[in-house]
Parts: structure tokens; sequence; C-alpha cells
């Protein structure tokens, strides 16, 4: 399954973390239907606004009452209009991760402009929640060939957003080394596209049965559960508890956050990167310049050849 010696703590079969991704998208994200007369849509703004109020409320009692810690993505334009709620998640002791200002793509913005906007969320946080974060997650899981320089100039620990392994693993920029892992490997996101709820949660049950029995076998991974307070309704979270119930019920299971992943990866395999655990990897970063740290300057070349300025 790969090729080196790896362990969770414990001697845990899987680690899992239930992900929030709290979102405030640009106005541009939500424009009008084609022949409107008005220059916004109404309904996906109050479908939007459903995340700061009821949905962030529903998935904190339920986290709450699971005993839950989760990887919170947010956005800095979040917090500072909804401070409230962002410190009632913060000292519930849920983890902060830094997704941008107003969760615009990356591949939107100048390089300027995305260490702006990094800079400036975790402002933000420190402002409002006090102190920063230590973990990354572009929007959309959204990366560009400039991201891991930003993060280890701004002494990132983390980034997440890769979705190329099931695995943390090393990432070195110059001298630096930051923890790369995948970003939630499953969703809700598809009960907002007609797939039903209950499906999806089939979905979720089913990944965590593979991996788990993965994990049994000696080849423990990771498994990242992306929750959106934007489709925190209650019929989508009422089956998430399901789930979440189920996956308790598991012995040797470790229910986590991404910092204390990358604190975990740091401290026993500062040596692991991809390559460790998949040779393949760096032929892969050659090819794709997916800027995982491998590869040499042909993977920089490549991942860079894609700017336009």
């Amino acid at each position: 399954m790969y090729k080196t010696d790896f362990a969770w703590p414990d001697g845990a079969h899987i680690a899992v973390v239930f992900n929030m991704s709290w979102e405030i998208p640009p106005t541009h994200h939500l424009a009008p239907l084609p022949k409107q007369k008005y220059k916004r849509a109404m309904r996906p703004v109050y479908e939007t606004a459903f995340a700061d109020t009821g949905g962030m409320q529903r998935l904190l009692d339920l986290w709450q009452r699971h005993n839950i810690k989760t990887s919170v993505y947010a956005d800095g334009l979040g917090v500072s209009l909804f401070h409230g709620v962002a410190k009632e998640a913060a000292d519930a002791g849920h983890e902060f991760i830094v997704q941008g200002w107003d969760h615009g793509f990356l591949y939107e913005q100048t390089v300027d402009e995305q260490k702006k906007s990094i800079v400036d969320t975790n402002e933000a946080f420190l402002k409002v929640l006090g102190k920063k974060a230590t973990g990354f997650s572009s929007a959309g899981g959204h990366l560009t060939a400039e991201t891991f320089d930003i993060l280890a100039e701004l002494d990132f620990k983390y980034s997440c957003g890769l979705r190329n392994a099931e695995v943390p693993f090393i990432i070195r920029v110059g001298n630096k080394k930051m923890v790369g892992m995948t970003s939630y490997a499953v969703s809700d996101t598809p009960t907002a596209r007609g797939m039903a709820p209950r499906e999806v949660v089939t979905m979720w049950r089913d990944y965590f049965d593979a991996l788990y029995d993965e994990g049994r076998r000696g080849y423990p991974k990771m498994l990242a559960y992306g929750t959106h307070p934007v489709l925190a309704h209650g019929h989508r979270t009422r089956p998430l508890e399901e789930v979440i119930e189920y996956v308790k019920s598991k012995e040797k299971v470790w229910i986590t956050t991404r910092g204390e992943i990358a604190d975990w990866v740091l401290k026993k395999y500062p040596e692991h990167d991809l390559a460790k655990f998949y040779p393949e990897a760096v032929a892969s970063d050659k090819h794709y310049g997916l800027g995982i740290g491998l590869g040499g300057e042909e993977a920089r070349k490549v991942s860079f050849h894609f700017r336009e300025e």
C-alpha cells in the first residue's frame, strides 16, 4: 500500500478529522441569473446567509454534543463580521485555519494579492480570536505555484487542499518544512447537487470502512469529512450524526484536528516526504508541477509554467 513505516498515536488504525468550512463568498460568486433585470439574485444571498446564523449554531451544537473538536476553515471577512460566533467556536476548542479573506480563489489573484489575503485573514484571527492560525487551506482547494513559498515565508506549519494522497507528508521549501495533507475526501456538497443526504453518508461510511481496514492491515491513513454551515439543514445533519456515532463505535480511531496531525508528523516523521510513502511521487511532481518539494528545478519550472502575469 505504501513503502515506509508510519503509525498514528496509540496504534490507531485511522485518523479522522471533521472539518467545518465556514465560507463568505465574494459577491461575484453570487451572480444574477441570465436575463435578470437586477444585479443580485437574492435567493443564493439568503441561502448563503444561513451559514452565519442557523448553520453555524446547528453544527456547533452537534460538535458539542458529540465531544468533537473540529478544524474550521474560515475567511478573514467572516471572522471580522461575525466575531461573536467565531469566538464561540474558538472558545469551544475548535481549531481555525486560514482560508483567505473572502473565499476568492487563488488562481484569480496576483502573487501579492494571494499573500495579502492570507496575511489579512490571520490578522483578523489575531484581533478577534486572540491568536493566529498555523494552518492554511485555500478556497476550493485551488493552490498555486506560489502557495507553499508564501506559507513558508509566513511560518505556517501545514497546508491542506492537496488531494494526491491519503497520508500526511513533509513539504520542503528551502530549509523549512511544513506538513501537506489532503483536503476533505468526502463532503456534504453532493447534497446541494441532487444527491440524497442518506446516499452521501453511506458513501462516507464506506470510505471510512475501506481506510479503517487498510489501517488494520498496517497502512494507517487519514480521512477528513467536510461539512459546511451553509448546508447544515436538519435533513443533512441528522444522517451525519449517525456517521459520527458509527465512527466513534470503532476501536483504535483517532478523532483529531489537522493541527494535531501536523504536530505528530513534524515530531515523529520529519523526513517523510511523499516519496517515502510512494516513490512515484517524484515523477508525479516533475510531470504535474505539484510544488511538494520533490522533482527539483524541473518540477518548479512546470508549476510556474502556467502563471499568466
